[in-house]
């Protein structure tokens, strides 16, 4: 008879790979066959998910252990191919249960697709979650490997390391450019992975209680290093609405009075990081008139609202004004006259005399505030 010890030095870890999965078989079998099996493999989740991962590694191994004990004809009742038989016994077993608790039957090669999705059908399926079990609930159910949300703490983890910096004054981002396009590059995905786990939770939570407590948990940050999944989801989502505020308040400062738009935010940012820094750019947003609206608008904070400071050189403003008036009439060409037309009265008002008419447009209000000298 072989030496079981040498064969598993020649095995290179397979041997061992094989004890530990008869071991998670049994377990997720002796779940599958009870009758509280859903209960049982939520209690044993993280078998269930040892399972899935190993799974490949696991058929290679059988296929392996077999080929070379045939080949070099090994005992069948040496231990490494006696462990191989059961754990090949098992498997058939585990996949014939799986293929009934899903209602769907699966082939020989479906092992691992066929956990995954009965993982999934386990965990995500509707449920009343009291209020003593939201967090033990959501700990259950949100495992930190699930994809979506490793993507959503890489992303999180960069938002930090950049919105966690102190700001450059009230309306400057810490950052470089090449940061800010990186930023820029990976909101899509971090966002819409952050957005499914948290869909994954609102389809557990039956009444939405659960969800509503994490949100809220979600408003301040982390004491310690974040471990578990939910853990992880508060990190993310507490870096996503903390990047978020202080885009916002970066734009909401450097261009009242125009309302942006959601899809607006990006483009203006770069525009504004490099007005900040003194380098030639545009607002970009394929919009000549709307380019000129947030630029006017972005002069205008910058302009002095005190008689001391006033005259203002302006003449350069007058085509930008010009192109801005074709949105005449619209909210924020509304807003922006209202605020040129009474800074136009603060910078007249020493000189006891009106300011010119008419004042029907933005380029006579700028002409009215360049004229003021």
């Amino acid at each position: 008879m072989v030496d079981d010890a040498s064969v598993r030095v020649r095995l290179e870890g397979r041997a061992e790979l094989l004890d530990a999965t008869l071991l998670r078989y049994r377990v997720l079998v002796n779940a599958l066959k009870s009758w509280r099996w859903k209960a049982r493999l939520r209690a044993n989740v993280v078998v269930f998910q040892e399972v899935a991962r190993a799974q490949d590694a696991v058929d290679e191994a059988l296929a392996h252990v077999l080929k070379r004990g045939h080949a070099e004809e090994w005992d069948p009742r040496a231990g490494v191919m006696a462990t191989r038989a059961q754990v090949e016994s098992l498997r058939a077993e585990l996949l014939a249960l799986i293929s009934r608790r899903l209602d769907s039957p699966l082939d020989d090669q479906s092992l691992r697709p066929g956990i995954e999705a009965l993982e999934t059908q386990v965990l995500t399926a509707p449920r009343l979650v009291l209020p003593g079990q939201r967090w033990s609930t959501a700990v259950e159910v949100l495992p930190p490997n699930v994809p979506e949300l490793q993507r959503a703490v890489w992303f999180g983890k960069r938002a930090e390391a950049l919105f966690g910096r102190p700001m450059q004054g009230p309306a400057r981002l810490p950052m470089s450019l090449d940061e800010l396009d990186e930023f820029i590059e990976a909101w899509p995905d971090g966002v819409a992975s952050l957005d499914a786990v948290w869909q994954r939770l609102v389809r557990i939570d039956a009444t939405g209680a659960m969800v509503r407590f994490l949100r809220r948990r979600a408003r301040r940050s982390l004491t310690s290093p974040p471990k578990s999944g939910p853990e992880l989801l508060l990190y993310t989502e507490f870096w996503r609405s903390m990047a978020v505020s202080k885009m916002d308040q970066v734009l909401n400062e450097r261009l009242a009075p125009i309302v942006w738009l959601e899809h607006e935010r990006f483009p203006l940012l770069r525009w504004l990081w490099h007005r900040e820094h003194n380098l030639p750019a545009k607002p970009g947003l394929n919009h000549e008139a709307r380019d000129a609206l947030f630029e006017l608008a972005s002069t205008l904070v910058d302009l002095p609202r005190t008689s001391e400071r006033a005259p203002l050189v302006l003449g350069g403003l007058i085509p930008i004004a010009r192109a801005a008036d074709r949105l005449r009439a619209t909210e924020d060409w509304v807003r922006l006259h209202d605020e040129l037309r009474l800074l136009v009265r603060v910078v007249w008002a020493p000189r006891r005399v009106r300011a010119p008419e008419p004042q029907d447009t933005l380029e006579d209000l700028v002409r009215a505030l360049r004229d003021s000298g």
